[in-house]
């Protein structure tokens, strides 16, 4: 089923942000963006530093715009870790490229990618908050 998607990401921030939010303003550019695979649940486990973590994936043609939001629950944790692109191939999925970051509070990172016609996408995150680690994936995205 295909949904569009226009500021999907920016309800989000607003509903994982909440009242509390930091003096943090965000610039975005709206774009029309088809969503796919939308029939997951998302599980949110208890987690002691970790408010919580959302990674998704979109794509217009063949650009794919994986992203990833994260929160600690205390306005001074520390945040860092690695967004993954990973494809479907052969019955795994495999690492198409990554990208760092680190933060305090919150982290959104959102970026682009070309990718190939007829290939399933999803986005991995790993991610420690003041030394509590955890793993999530988004749903996936066929071009």
């Amino acid at each position: 089923m295909k949904l569009k998607r226009i500021g999907v990401t920016t309800l989000a921030i607003a509903l994982l942000v909440g009242g509390g939010a930091t003096n943090a303003t965000y610039a975005m550019e709206l774009r029309e963006q088809t969503l796919e695979n939308t029939d997951y649940q998302v599980i949110t486990p208890m987690w002691d530093n970790i408010s919580g973590i959302s990674p998704s994936i979109s794509a217009e043609g063949t650009t794919l715009y994986p992203e990833v939001y994260i929160k600690a629950k205390s306005s001074s944790g520390s945040i860092s870790g690695t967004m993954y692109l990973e494809r479907y191939d052969l019955g795994r999925w495999i690492s198409v490229t990554s990208w760092s970051f680190k933060g305090t509070s919150y982290v959104f990172l959102s970026k682009s990618y070309t990718g190939m016609s007829g290939v399933k996408y999803r986005t991995r995150v790993v991610v420690s908050v003041d030394g509590e680690k955890a793993e999530a994936t988004s749903g996936s995205c066929e071009i």
